[in-house]
């Protein structure tokens, strides 16, 4: 199973985030694609437009080519790579799964109701079963 884990990496929280997800993903032996580790080829010397033209390329290809998004999602605040990253995979029909990092903040009706299923806590991928398909729109808390 091919998994695109989106997710902002602006400040060192959200890069640990990244990373702990990431961490847990691939121990379970899925194929991950993670943004944050891809970098364009001499993107020092390209023009800032054509770098993240190429970026976007990238990005969407693998949203393309993966069979679920993970996205780690704060609240009502949401990156907008993020945000267009979820939209993108609902309108592909794609599984998403939103990792509610801060799930106490108010949520985006549309990030709750696009995806395929929601849950609680970047731990909660350890036991998260990706081979069925969840509707339920409430929280899968974790188990600690």
């Amino acid at each position: 199973m091919k998994i695109y884990l989106a997710g902002p990496f602006f400040n060192d929280n959200e890069r640990q985030d990244i990373l702990k997800a990431r961490d847990i993903l691939r121990s379970r032996n899925f194929d991950i694609f993670v943004p944050m580790e891809h970098k364009i080829k001499d993107d020092d010397k390209l023009p800032n437009d054509v770098w993240g033209k190429l970026v976007f390329e990238m990005d969407r290809d693998e949203i393309y080519n993966c069979d679920v998004v993970v996205a780690l999602y704060y609240g009502l605040y949401s990156d907008s790579g993020t945000a267009w990253e979820v939209g993108f995979a609902y309108s592909l029909n794609k599984k998403i799964v939103i990792v509610h990092c801060e799930p106490d903040k108010a949520q985006s009706l549309m990030i709750v109701n696009g995806a395929t299923t929601n849950i609680n806590g970047i731990p909660s991928l350890l036991t998260f079963d990706f081979n069925k398909t969840v509707d339920d729109k409430k929280f899968i808390k974790d188990q600690k």
